[in-house]
């Protein structure tokens, strides 16, 4: 059976919009080992990039009110995923600029894994990126 995968990694950059909207950036994934023990390969992230962004769903602690929307995402040469999103809604504004919000964590389901080493997930269906108060 499929698990779902969560990940933490830190806001590194905000800009406040006119609007009263705000973007952010910072790192969604890294090839390292994570809370749970298990790595994200970044030939993962990148097989998993393209789907994820027809839709680019940003979220609020994974709960599946949309509170923005992915602007982009890469996986750099270092294996780690830059993302960046737009968010709109109000109090999601509000909560990261008061650094309620401190970070990226990606949702999803793995879809495969190394033969041998088993906590290396070399496949995942990317769901969602949510703004979280605590890593996962």
């Amino acid at each position: 059976m499929a698990m779902t995968k969560r990940l933490y990694a830190a806001i590194e950059k905000t800009e406040d919009l006119d609007d009263g909207t705000i973007k952010v950036w910072g790192y969604a994934s890294a090839p390292t080992v994570d809370s749970d023990g298990e790595t994200i390969t970044a030939d993962a992230m990148k097989a998993a990039l393209p789907d994820y962004l027809k839709f680019g769903a940003v979220r609020d602690m994974h709960q599946p009110n949309a509170i923005g929307t992915a602007i982009e995402a890469n996986v750099e040469d270092d294996g780690r995923t830059f993302f960046g999103a737009h968010v709109v809604d109000p109090v999601a504004v509000i909560k990261v600029r008061n650094k309620v919000f401190k970070g990226f964590s990606i949702g999803g389901r793995v879809t495969s894994r190394h033969d041998v080493e088993k906590a290396t997930i070399t496949g995942l269906k990317l769901i969602e990126v949510s703004l979280v108060d605590r890593p996962a």
